[in-house]
């Protein structure tokens, strides 16, 4: 069986001296993390910088190297020109950092502008995944983006936050599906309680049946968006989600988006 992987959270060190970072409302350490996973049955996790840390990598690598093969690591750089690409190959080269996070809410004036292209063509180089946060009037940019670079591996966060009071009919969500046409890009199945229903989301599985005949298991993952999870509907719930509240899965299935994808993905 593959091994079950957590393709989303994030994690903040309690040492602000040596990782400063701006205050963050409750505990996010690795450790708790690991008390979590083992009472959830999660294997491997998948750390995204929190933007606590701005562009400051250095608590997620040295975290990557204390648990080395726990976790993998998607960082966070300034998107812009050719010193983008530059930071992106050393991250890979030096550290276990496996890909970074491009944020549209927060970088919107730049998300996948011409000044990103560089990023991107690096990205496509070394097969470093770019995570994407977007907002759902951005991604008929991003659309266009992955047109220029279609074997660069996308994943995208919460479902774009297309919100399911829209419908999937709606125009963004036609175009979130619609990337399905690149092999490369995935789907996180995360932060639901940010875009769907109330728990077990009703009509956010609709959604989830519209990707999963769009884009397939294999190119869908599960990601708690631990800690903030906590306060949504906790942590084991989110996982049993799709163990128990997804019924029209196959485990085949299950076992694609609660591991099998992102470990292709981030470890193989």
């Amino acid at each position: 069986m593959a091994p079950v992987v957590d393709s989303h959270l994030h994690i903040w060190s309690d040492n602000v001296e040596k990782y400063p970072r701006t205050e963050v409302p409750y505990p996010g350490s690795a450790e708790l993390l690991l008390e979590y996973m083992e009472e959830a049955g999660v294997d491997h996790s998948v750390f995204v910088l929190s933007l606590h840390y701005q562009y400051d990598n250095r608590f997620i690598v040295d975290t990557l190297e204390k648990y080395e093969g726990k976790f993998a690591g998607i960082g966070v750089i300034d998107p812009r020109g050719a010193a983008a690409a530059v930071e992106l190959e050393r991250l890979v080269g030096e550290t276990k950092v496996r890909g970074v996070r491009l944020r549209g809410p927060i970088e919107e004036d730049v998300f996948c502008q011409p000044e990103c292209e560089p990023l991107w063509s690096k990205a496509q180089e070394l097969g470093a995944p770019l995570c994407i946060l977007c907002k759902p009037e951005q991604v008929a940019a991003l659309d266009v983006m992955i047109e220029k670079y279609p074997e660069t591996n996308v994943v995208i966060d919460h479902f774009a936050m297309i919100a399911v009071a829209d419908g999937i009919d709606s125009a963004p969500f036609r175009s979130l599906m619609g990337l399905a046409r690149f092999p490369n890009v995935y789907l996180k199945v995360s932060g639901m309680y940010y875009w769907a229903d109330r728990y077990p989301f009703p009509q956010g599985q609709q959604h989830l049946k519209a990707a999963y005949e769009a884009f397939g298991p294999q190119r869908l993952m599960w990601g708690s968006d631990w800690p903030h999870v906590l306060f949504g509907n906790g942590y084991v719930r989110c996982i049993n989600f799709v163990r128990r509240d997804l019924e029209w899965l196959s485990e085949d299935d299950k076992e694609h988006i609660l591991g099998g994808t992102a470990y292709r993905l981030f470890w193989d």
